[in-house]
């Protein structure tokens, strides 16, 4: 069982340090729009150094990130409205993303080299209420729109697919395959197919139902992760090339870039508000970590 402490202020190890600058933007295919103007975000919130994901922000403008190294990992609830972070739990060190239902109830993706499983925690005392076995190594875990249901992406070398698990009561309502090198999910509003990213910039449409690829289209190359509109209209596709990081702006209904926003060096993840106005970019190394926020 993992080790949990309900709502310290600081989990030994990890601490806050200054924001990163922005990076220079440019665009890896010529059939990708170019990126607007580099623009200041509208806010820069210093996050935990180490941040390596966070979950999708609440209506109270709260969120729970993940960070630390591969000795000491820790969840930390922060507020976008004050820039403060909150309280925090300690977590395995195999803890690889974080997602919160609209209960508050916490899913933590735990993946070693073999093994895999989400860990189901209460966010108000940090204690594990459920521990549900994973197939393979899990990678990510996202809450769909109804705030109720998360999804597991995992895999190993021969199969990835995504674990559909009932935060209430944690039972396993399914299993999707999705492309074997997956790296980042989402599921549409109405929680009948997902969207896969894979490392090439493609992104496949899965029906949940069958798991059957019902189209696939390119968005530029080096995805990492994915975020949609509440509105489900438009998908956020954060692209880490080897000269750029960029954000792919997606017209669901022609499945075309509409057009592409800058995003700073070590931008780890993207994450839409509960209003859909504003992107969140989680921006991290070992050294620092910051939330970006920039209007949309």
């Amino acid at each position: 069982m993992l080790t949990s402490v309900p709502r310290l202020p600081v989990v030994a190890g990890l601490t806050l340090l200054a924001v990163s600058p922005l990076a220079a933007c440019s665009v890896g295919r010529a059939a990708v729009p170019a990126a607007t103007t580099a623009a200041e975000p509208d806010r820069i919130l210093a996050a935990p150094r180490g941040i390596l994901a966070a979950g999708q922000p609440q209506p109270n403008g709260a969120l729970w990130t993940l960070a630390g190294n591969a000795a000491s990992r820790g969840l930390f609830e922060f507020s976008l409205t004050s820039g403060h972070t909150v309280g925090s739990i300690s977590v395995s060190n195999a803890a690889q993303s974080v997602a919160e239902s609209l209960t508050g109830m916490l899913g933590v993706a735990l993946g070693t080299s073999h093994a895999g499983t989400l860990e189901l925690l209460n966010g108000n005392t940090g204690t594990v209420a459920r521990t549900i076995p994973i197939g393979a190594p899990a990678r990510e875990v996202v809450v769909g729109a109804d705030g109720a249901t998360f999804y597991v992406l995992n895999g190993s070398a021969t199969s990835s697919s995504v674990t559909i698990v009932d935060s209430a009561d944690g039972k396993v309502e399914g299993t999707v395959p999705v492309p074997l090198d997956t790296v980042s999910i989402v599921p549409d509003v109405q929680e009948t197919t997902l969207y896969a990213l894979q490392p090439s910039g493609r992104v496949s449409q899965v029906a949940i139902a069958g798991g059957k690829i019902i189209t696939s289209f390119p968005v530029g190359d080096s995805g990492r992760s994915l975020a949609l509109s509440p509105d489900g209209s438009t998908l956020y596709v954060l692209k880490n090339g080897r000269d750029s990081t960029n954000v792919a702006v997606v017209d669901l209904a022609t499945e075309s870039v509409r057009k592409v926003l800058p995003a700073p060096s070590n931008c780890l993840q993207v994450l839409v508000s509960a209003s859909g106005n504003q992107l969140y970019q989680v921006v991290g190394t070992a050294s620092y970590g910051n939330i970006q926020v920039v209007s949309l």
